[in-house]
C-alpha cells in the first residue's frame, strides 16, 4: 500500500523536483560554509592586524629587514622614520569621519637614507574656501605612525586623489615614493595648532558572515524538511480521491432518490411539532 502511495514520486516533474531540492540544498550549504570561511579568514585578519598594532615601534628600516622584502606583511606595522617634509602635498576627495566631511593631507617626506615616503598627516574638516591644506612643519621630524599598503582603486583624475594609491601619486607628483604610506599617529616635535587630526585606524569588525551563514544553512533546513512534508501531504491527497483530511465534513446528497426521503423526514417532523 505504502509503494502505490509513493509511486507518484516517480512522475517526470516529481523528478525534477527532487533534483531541484537537492540542488538547492547543497547549494544553500555551501553557501554558508563559504561564508564560514570567510569569518574565519576574517577572524586571523583581525587577529594579526591586533598583534601588529600591540607590538613596539621599530625604525622603517628594521621593519622592512624583517619582513624580507615581503611588502604585504609591512600592514598595520608600528614604525618610525625620520626625515624632512617636503613642499608636495596632495588632498584627498572629501570622506566621512564620524559622520562629519573632510580630507586627508598627504605629504612627502624626504629621508637621508632611502626612498621618499608618503605620509598621511591625518583628516581636516572640509572647507570649500580652503585653496591649500596646511603646510607641512619645516626642519627634521621623527614621525610614529603605522604603515598601510595601498587602498583598493584609483586616484582618478581630479586634482583630489580618490584612493592613497603611492605608486599613482609617485607618478602624479613626478618623484619616486615608497611603495606603501605612513599613517601618521604621532610626531616629534609636536605638530603646531591647526595641524591635521590623525586619521583613526579602521574598525575591526567580523562583519555579517556568522548571521549570513546562519541563514543559508536555515534556508538549507526548510527544504530539507519543507519538501518531504509536501510529499506526504501529497501522498495522503492521492490516497483519499474525497480529498479528506481526517475532518468530519458533511457530503451534500448528488441525486433526487437522495433529497427525497430527506425532504420527507424534516417535513415529519414539522408536522410534530405543530401537533405539539
Amino acid at each position: 500500500m505504502g509503494d502505490v502511495m509513493y509511486r507518484f514520486l516517480l512522475r517526470p516533474r516529481w523528478i525534477a523536483g527532487h533534483l531541484l531540492v537537492i540542488v538547492t540544498v547543497v547549494a544553500f550549504v555551501n553557501l554558508g560554509l563559504w561564508q564560514l570561511r570567510r569569518l574565519d579568514e576574517r577572524q586571523s585578519y583581525n587577529a594579526r592586524v591586533t598583534e601588529r598594532l600591540a607590538a613596539d615601534p621599530q625604525p622603517l628600516d628594521a621593519a622592512l629587514a624583517g619582513v624580507g622584502g615581503a611588502t604585504d606583511d609591512l600592514e598595520f606595522r608600528r614604525v618610525t622614520v625620520a626625515g624632512t617634509f617636503a613642499g608636495a602635498q596632495v588632498l584627498t576627495a572629501p570622506r566621512n569621519y564620524a559622520g562629519r566631511p573632510g580630507q586627508q593631507v598627504l605629504s612627502v617626506l624626504e629621508r637621508a637614507d632611502g626612498p621618499a615616503v608618503l605620509v598621511d598627516r591625518g583628516w581636516m574638516p572640509f572647507d570649500r574656501g580652503a585653496q591649500q591644506p596646511p603646510a607641512a612643519p619645516d626642519g627634521r621630524v621623527e614621525v610614529h605612525g603605522v604603515l598601510r599598503l595601498r587602498e583598493s582603486g584609483d586616484v582618478g583624475a581630479a586634482d583630489q586623489v580618490a584612493q592613497i594609491v603611492p605608486a599613482q601619486i609617485a607618478e602624479r607628483l613626478g618623484r619616486r615614493l615608497a611603495p606603501f604610506y605612513v599613517q601618521l599617529q604621532g610626531q616629534q616635535p609636536p605638530p603646531a595648532a591647526g595641524s591635521p587630526t590623525p586619521t583613526p585606524l579602521p574598525e575591526l569588525t567580523e562583519g555579517n558572515h556568522r548571521s549570513y551563514a546562519v541563514q543559508w544553512f536555515s534556508f538549507a533546513l526548510i527544504a530539507l524538511v519543507g519538501y518531504p512534508i509536501l510529499v506526504w501531504r501529497t501522498a495522503r491527497q492521492d490516497d483519499d480521491p474525497t480529498g479528506a483530511t481526517g475532518w468530519d465534513v458533511p457530503v451534500a446528497p448528488t441525486s433526487r432518490d437522495e433529497v427525497a426521503p430527506q425532504v420527507h423526514s424534516d417535513a415529519a417532523r414539522g408536522r410534530g411539532h405543530d401537533l405539539g
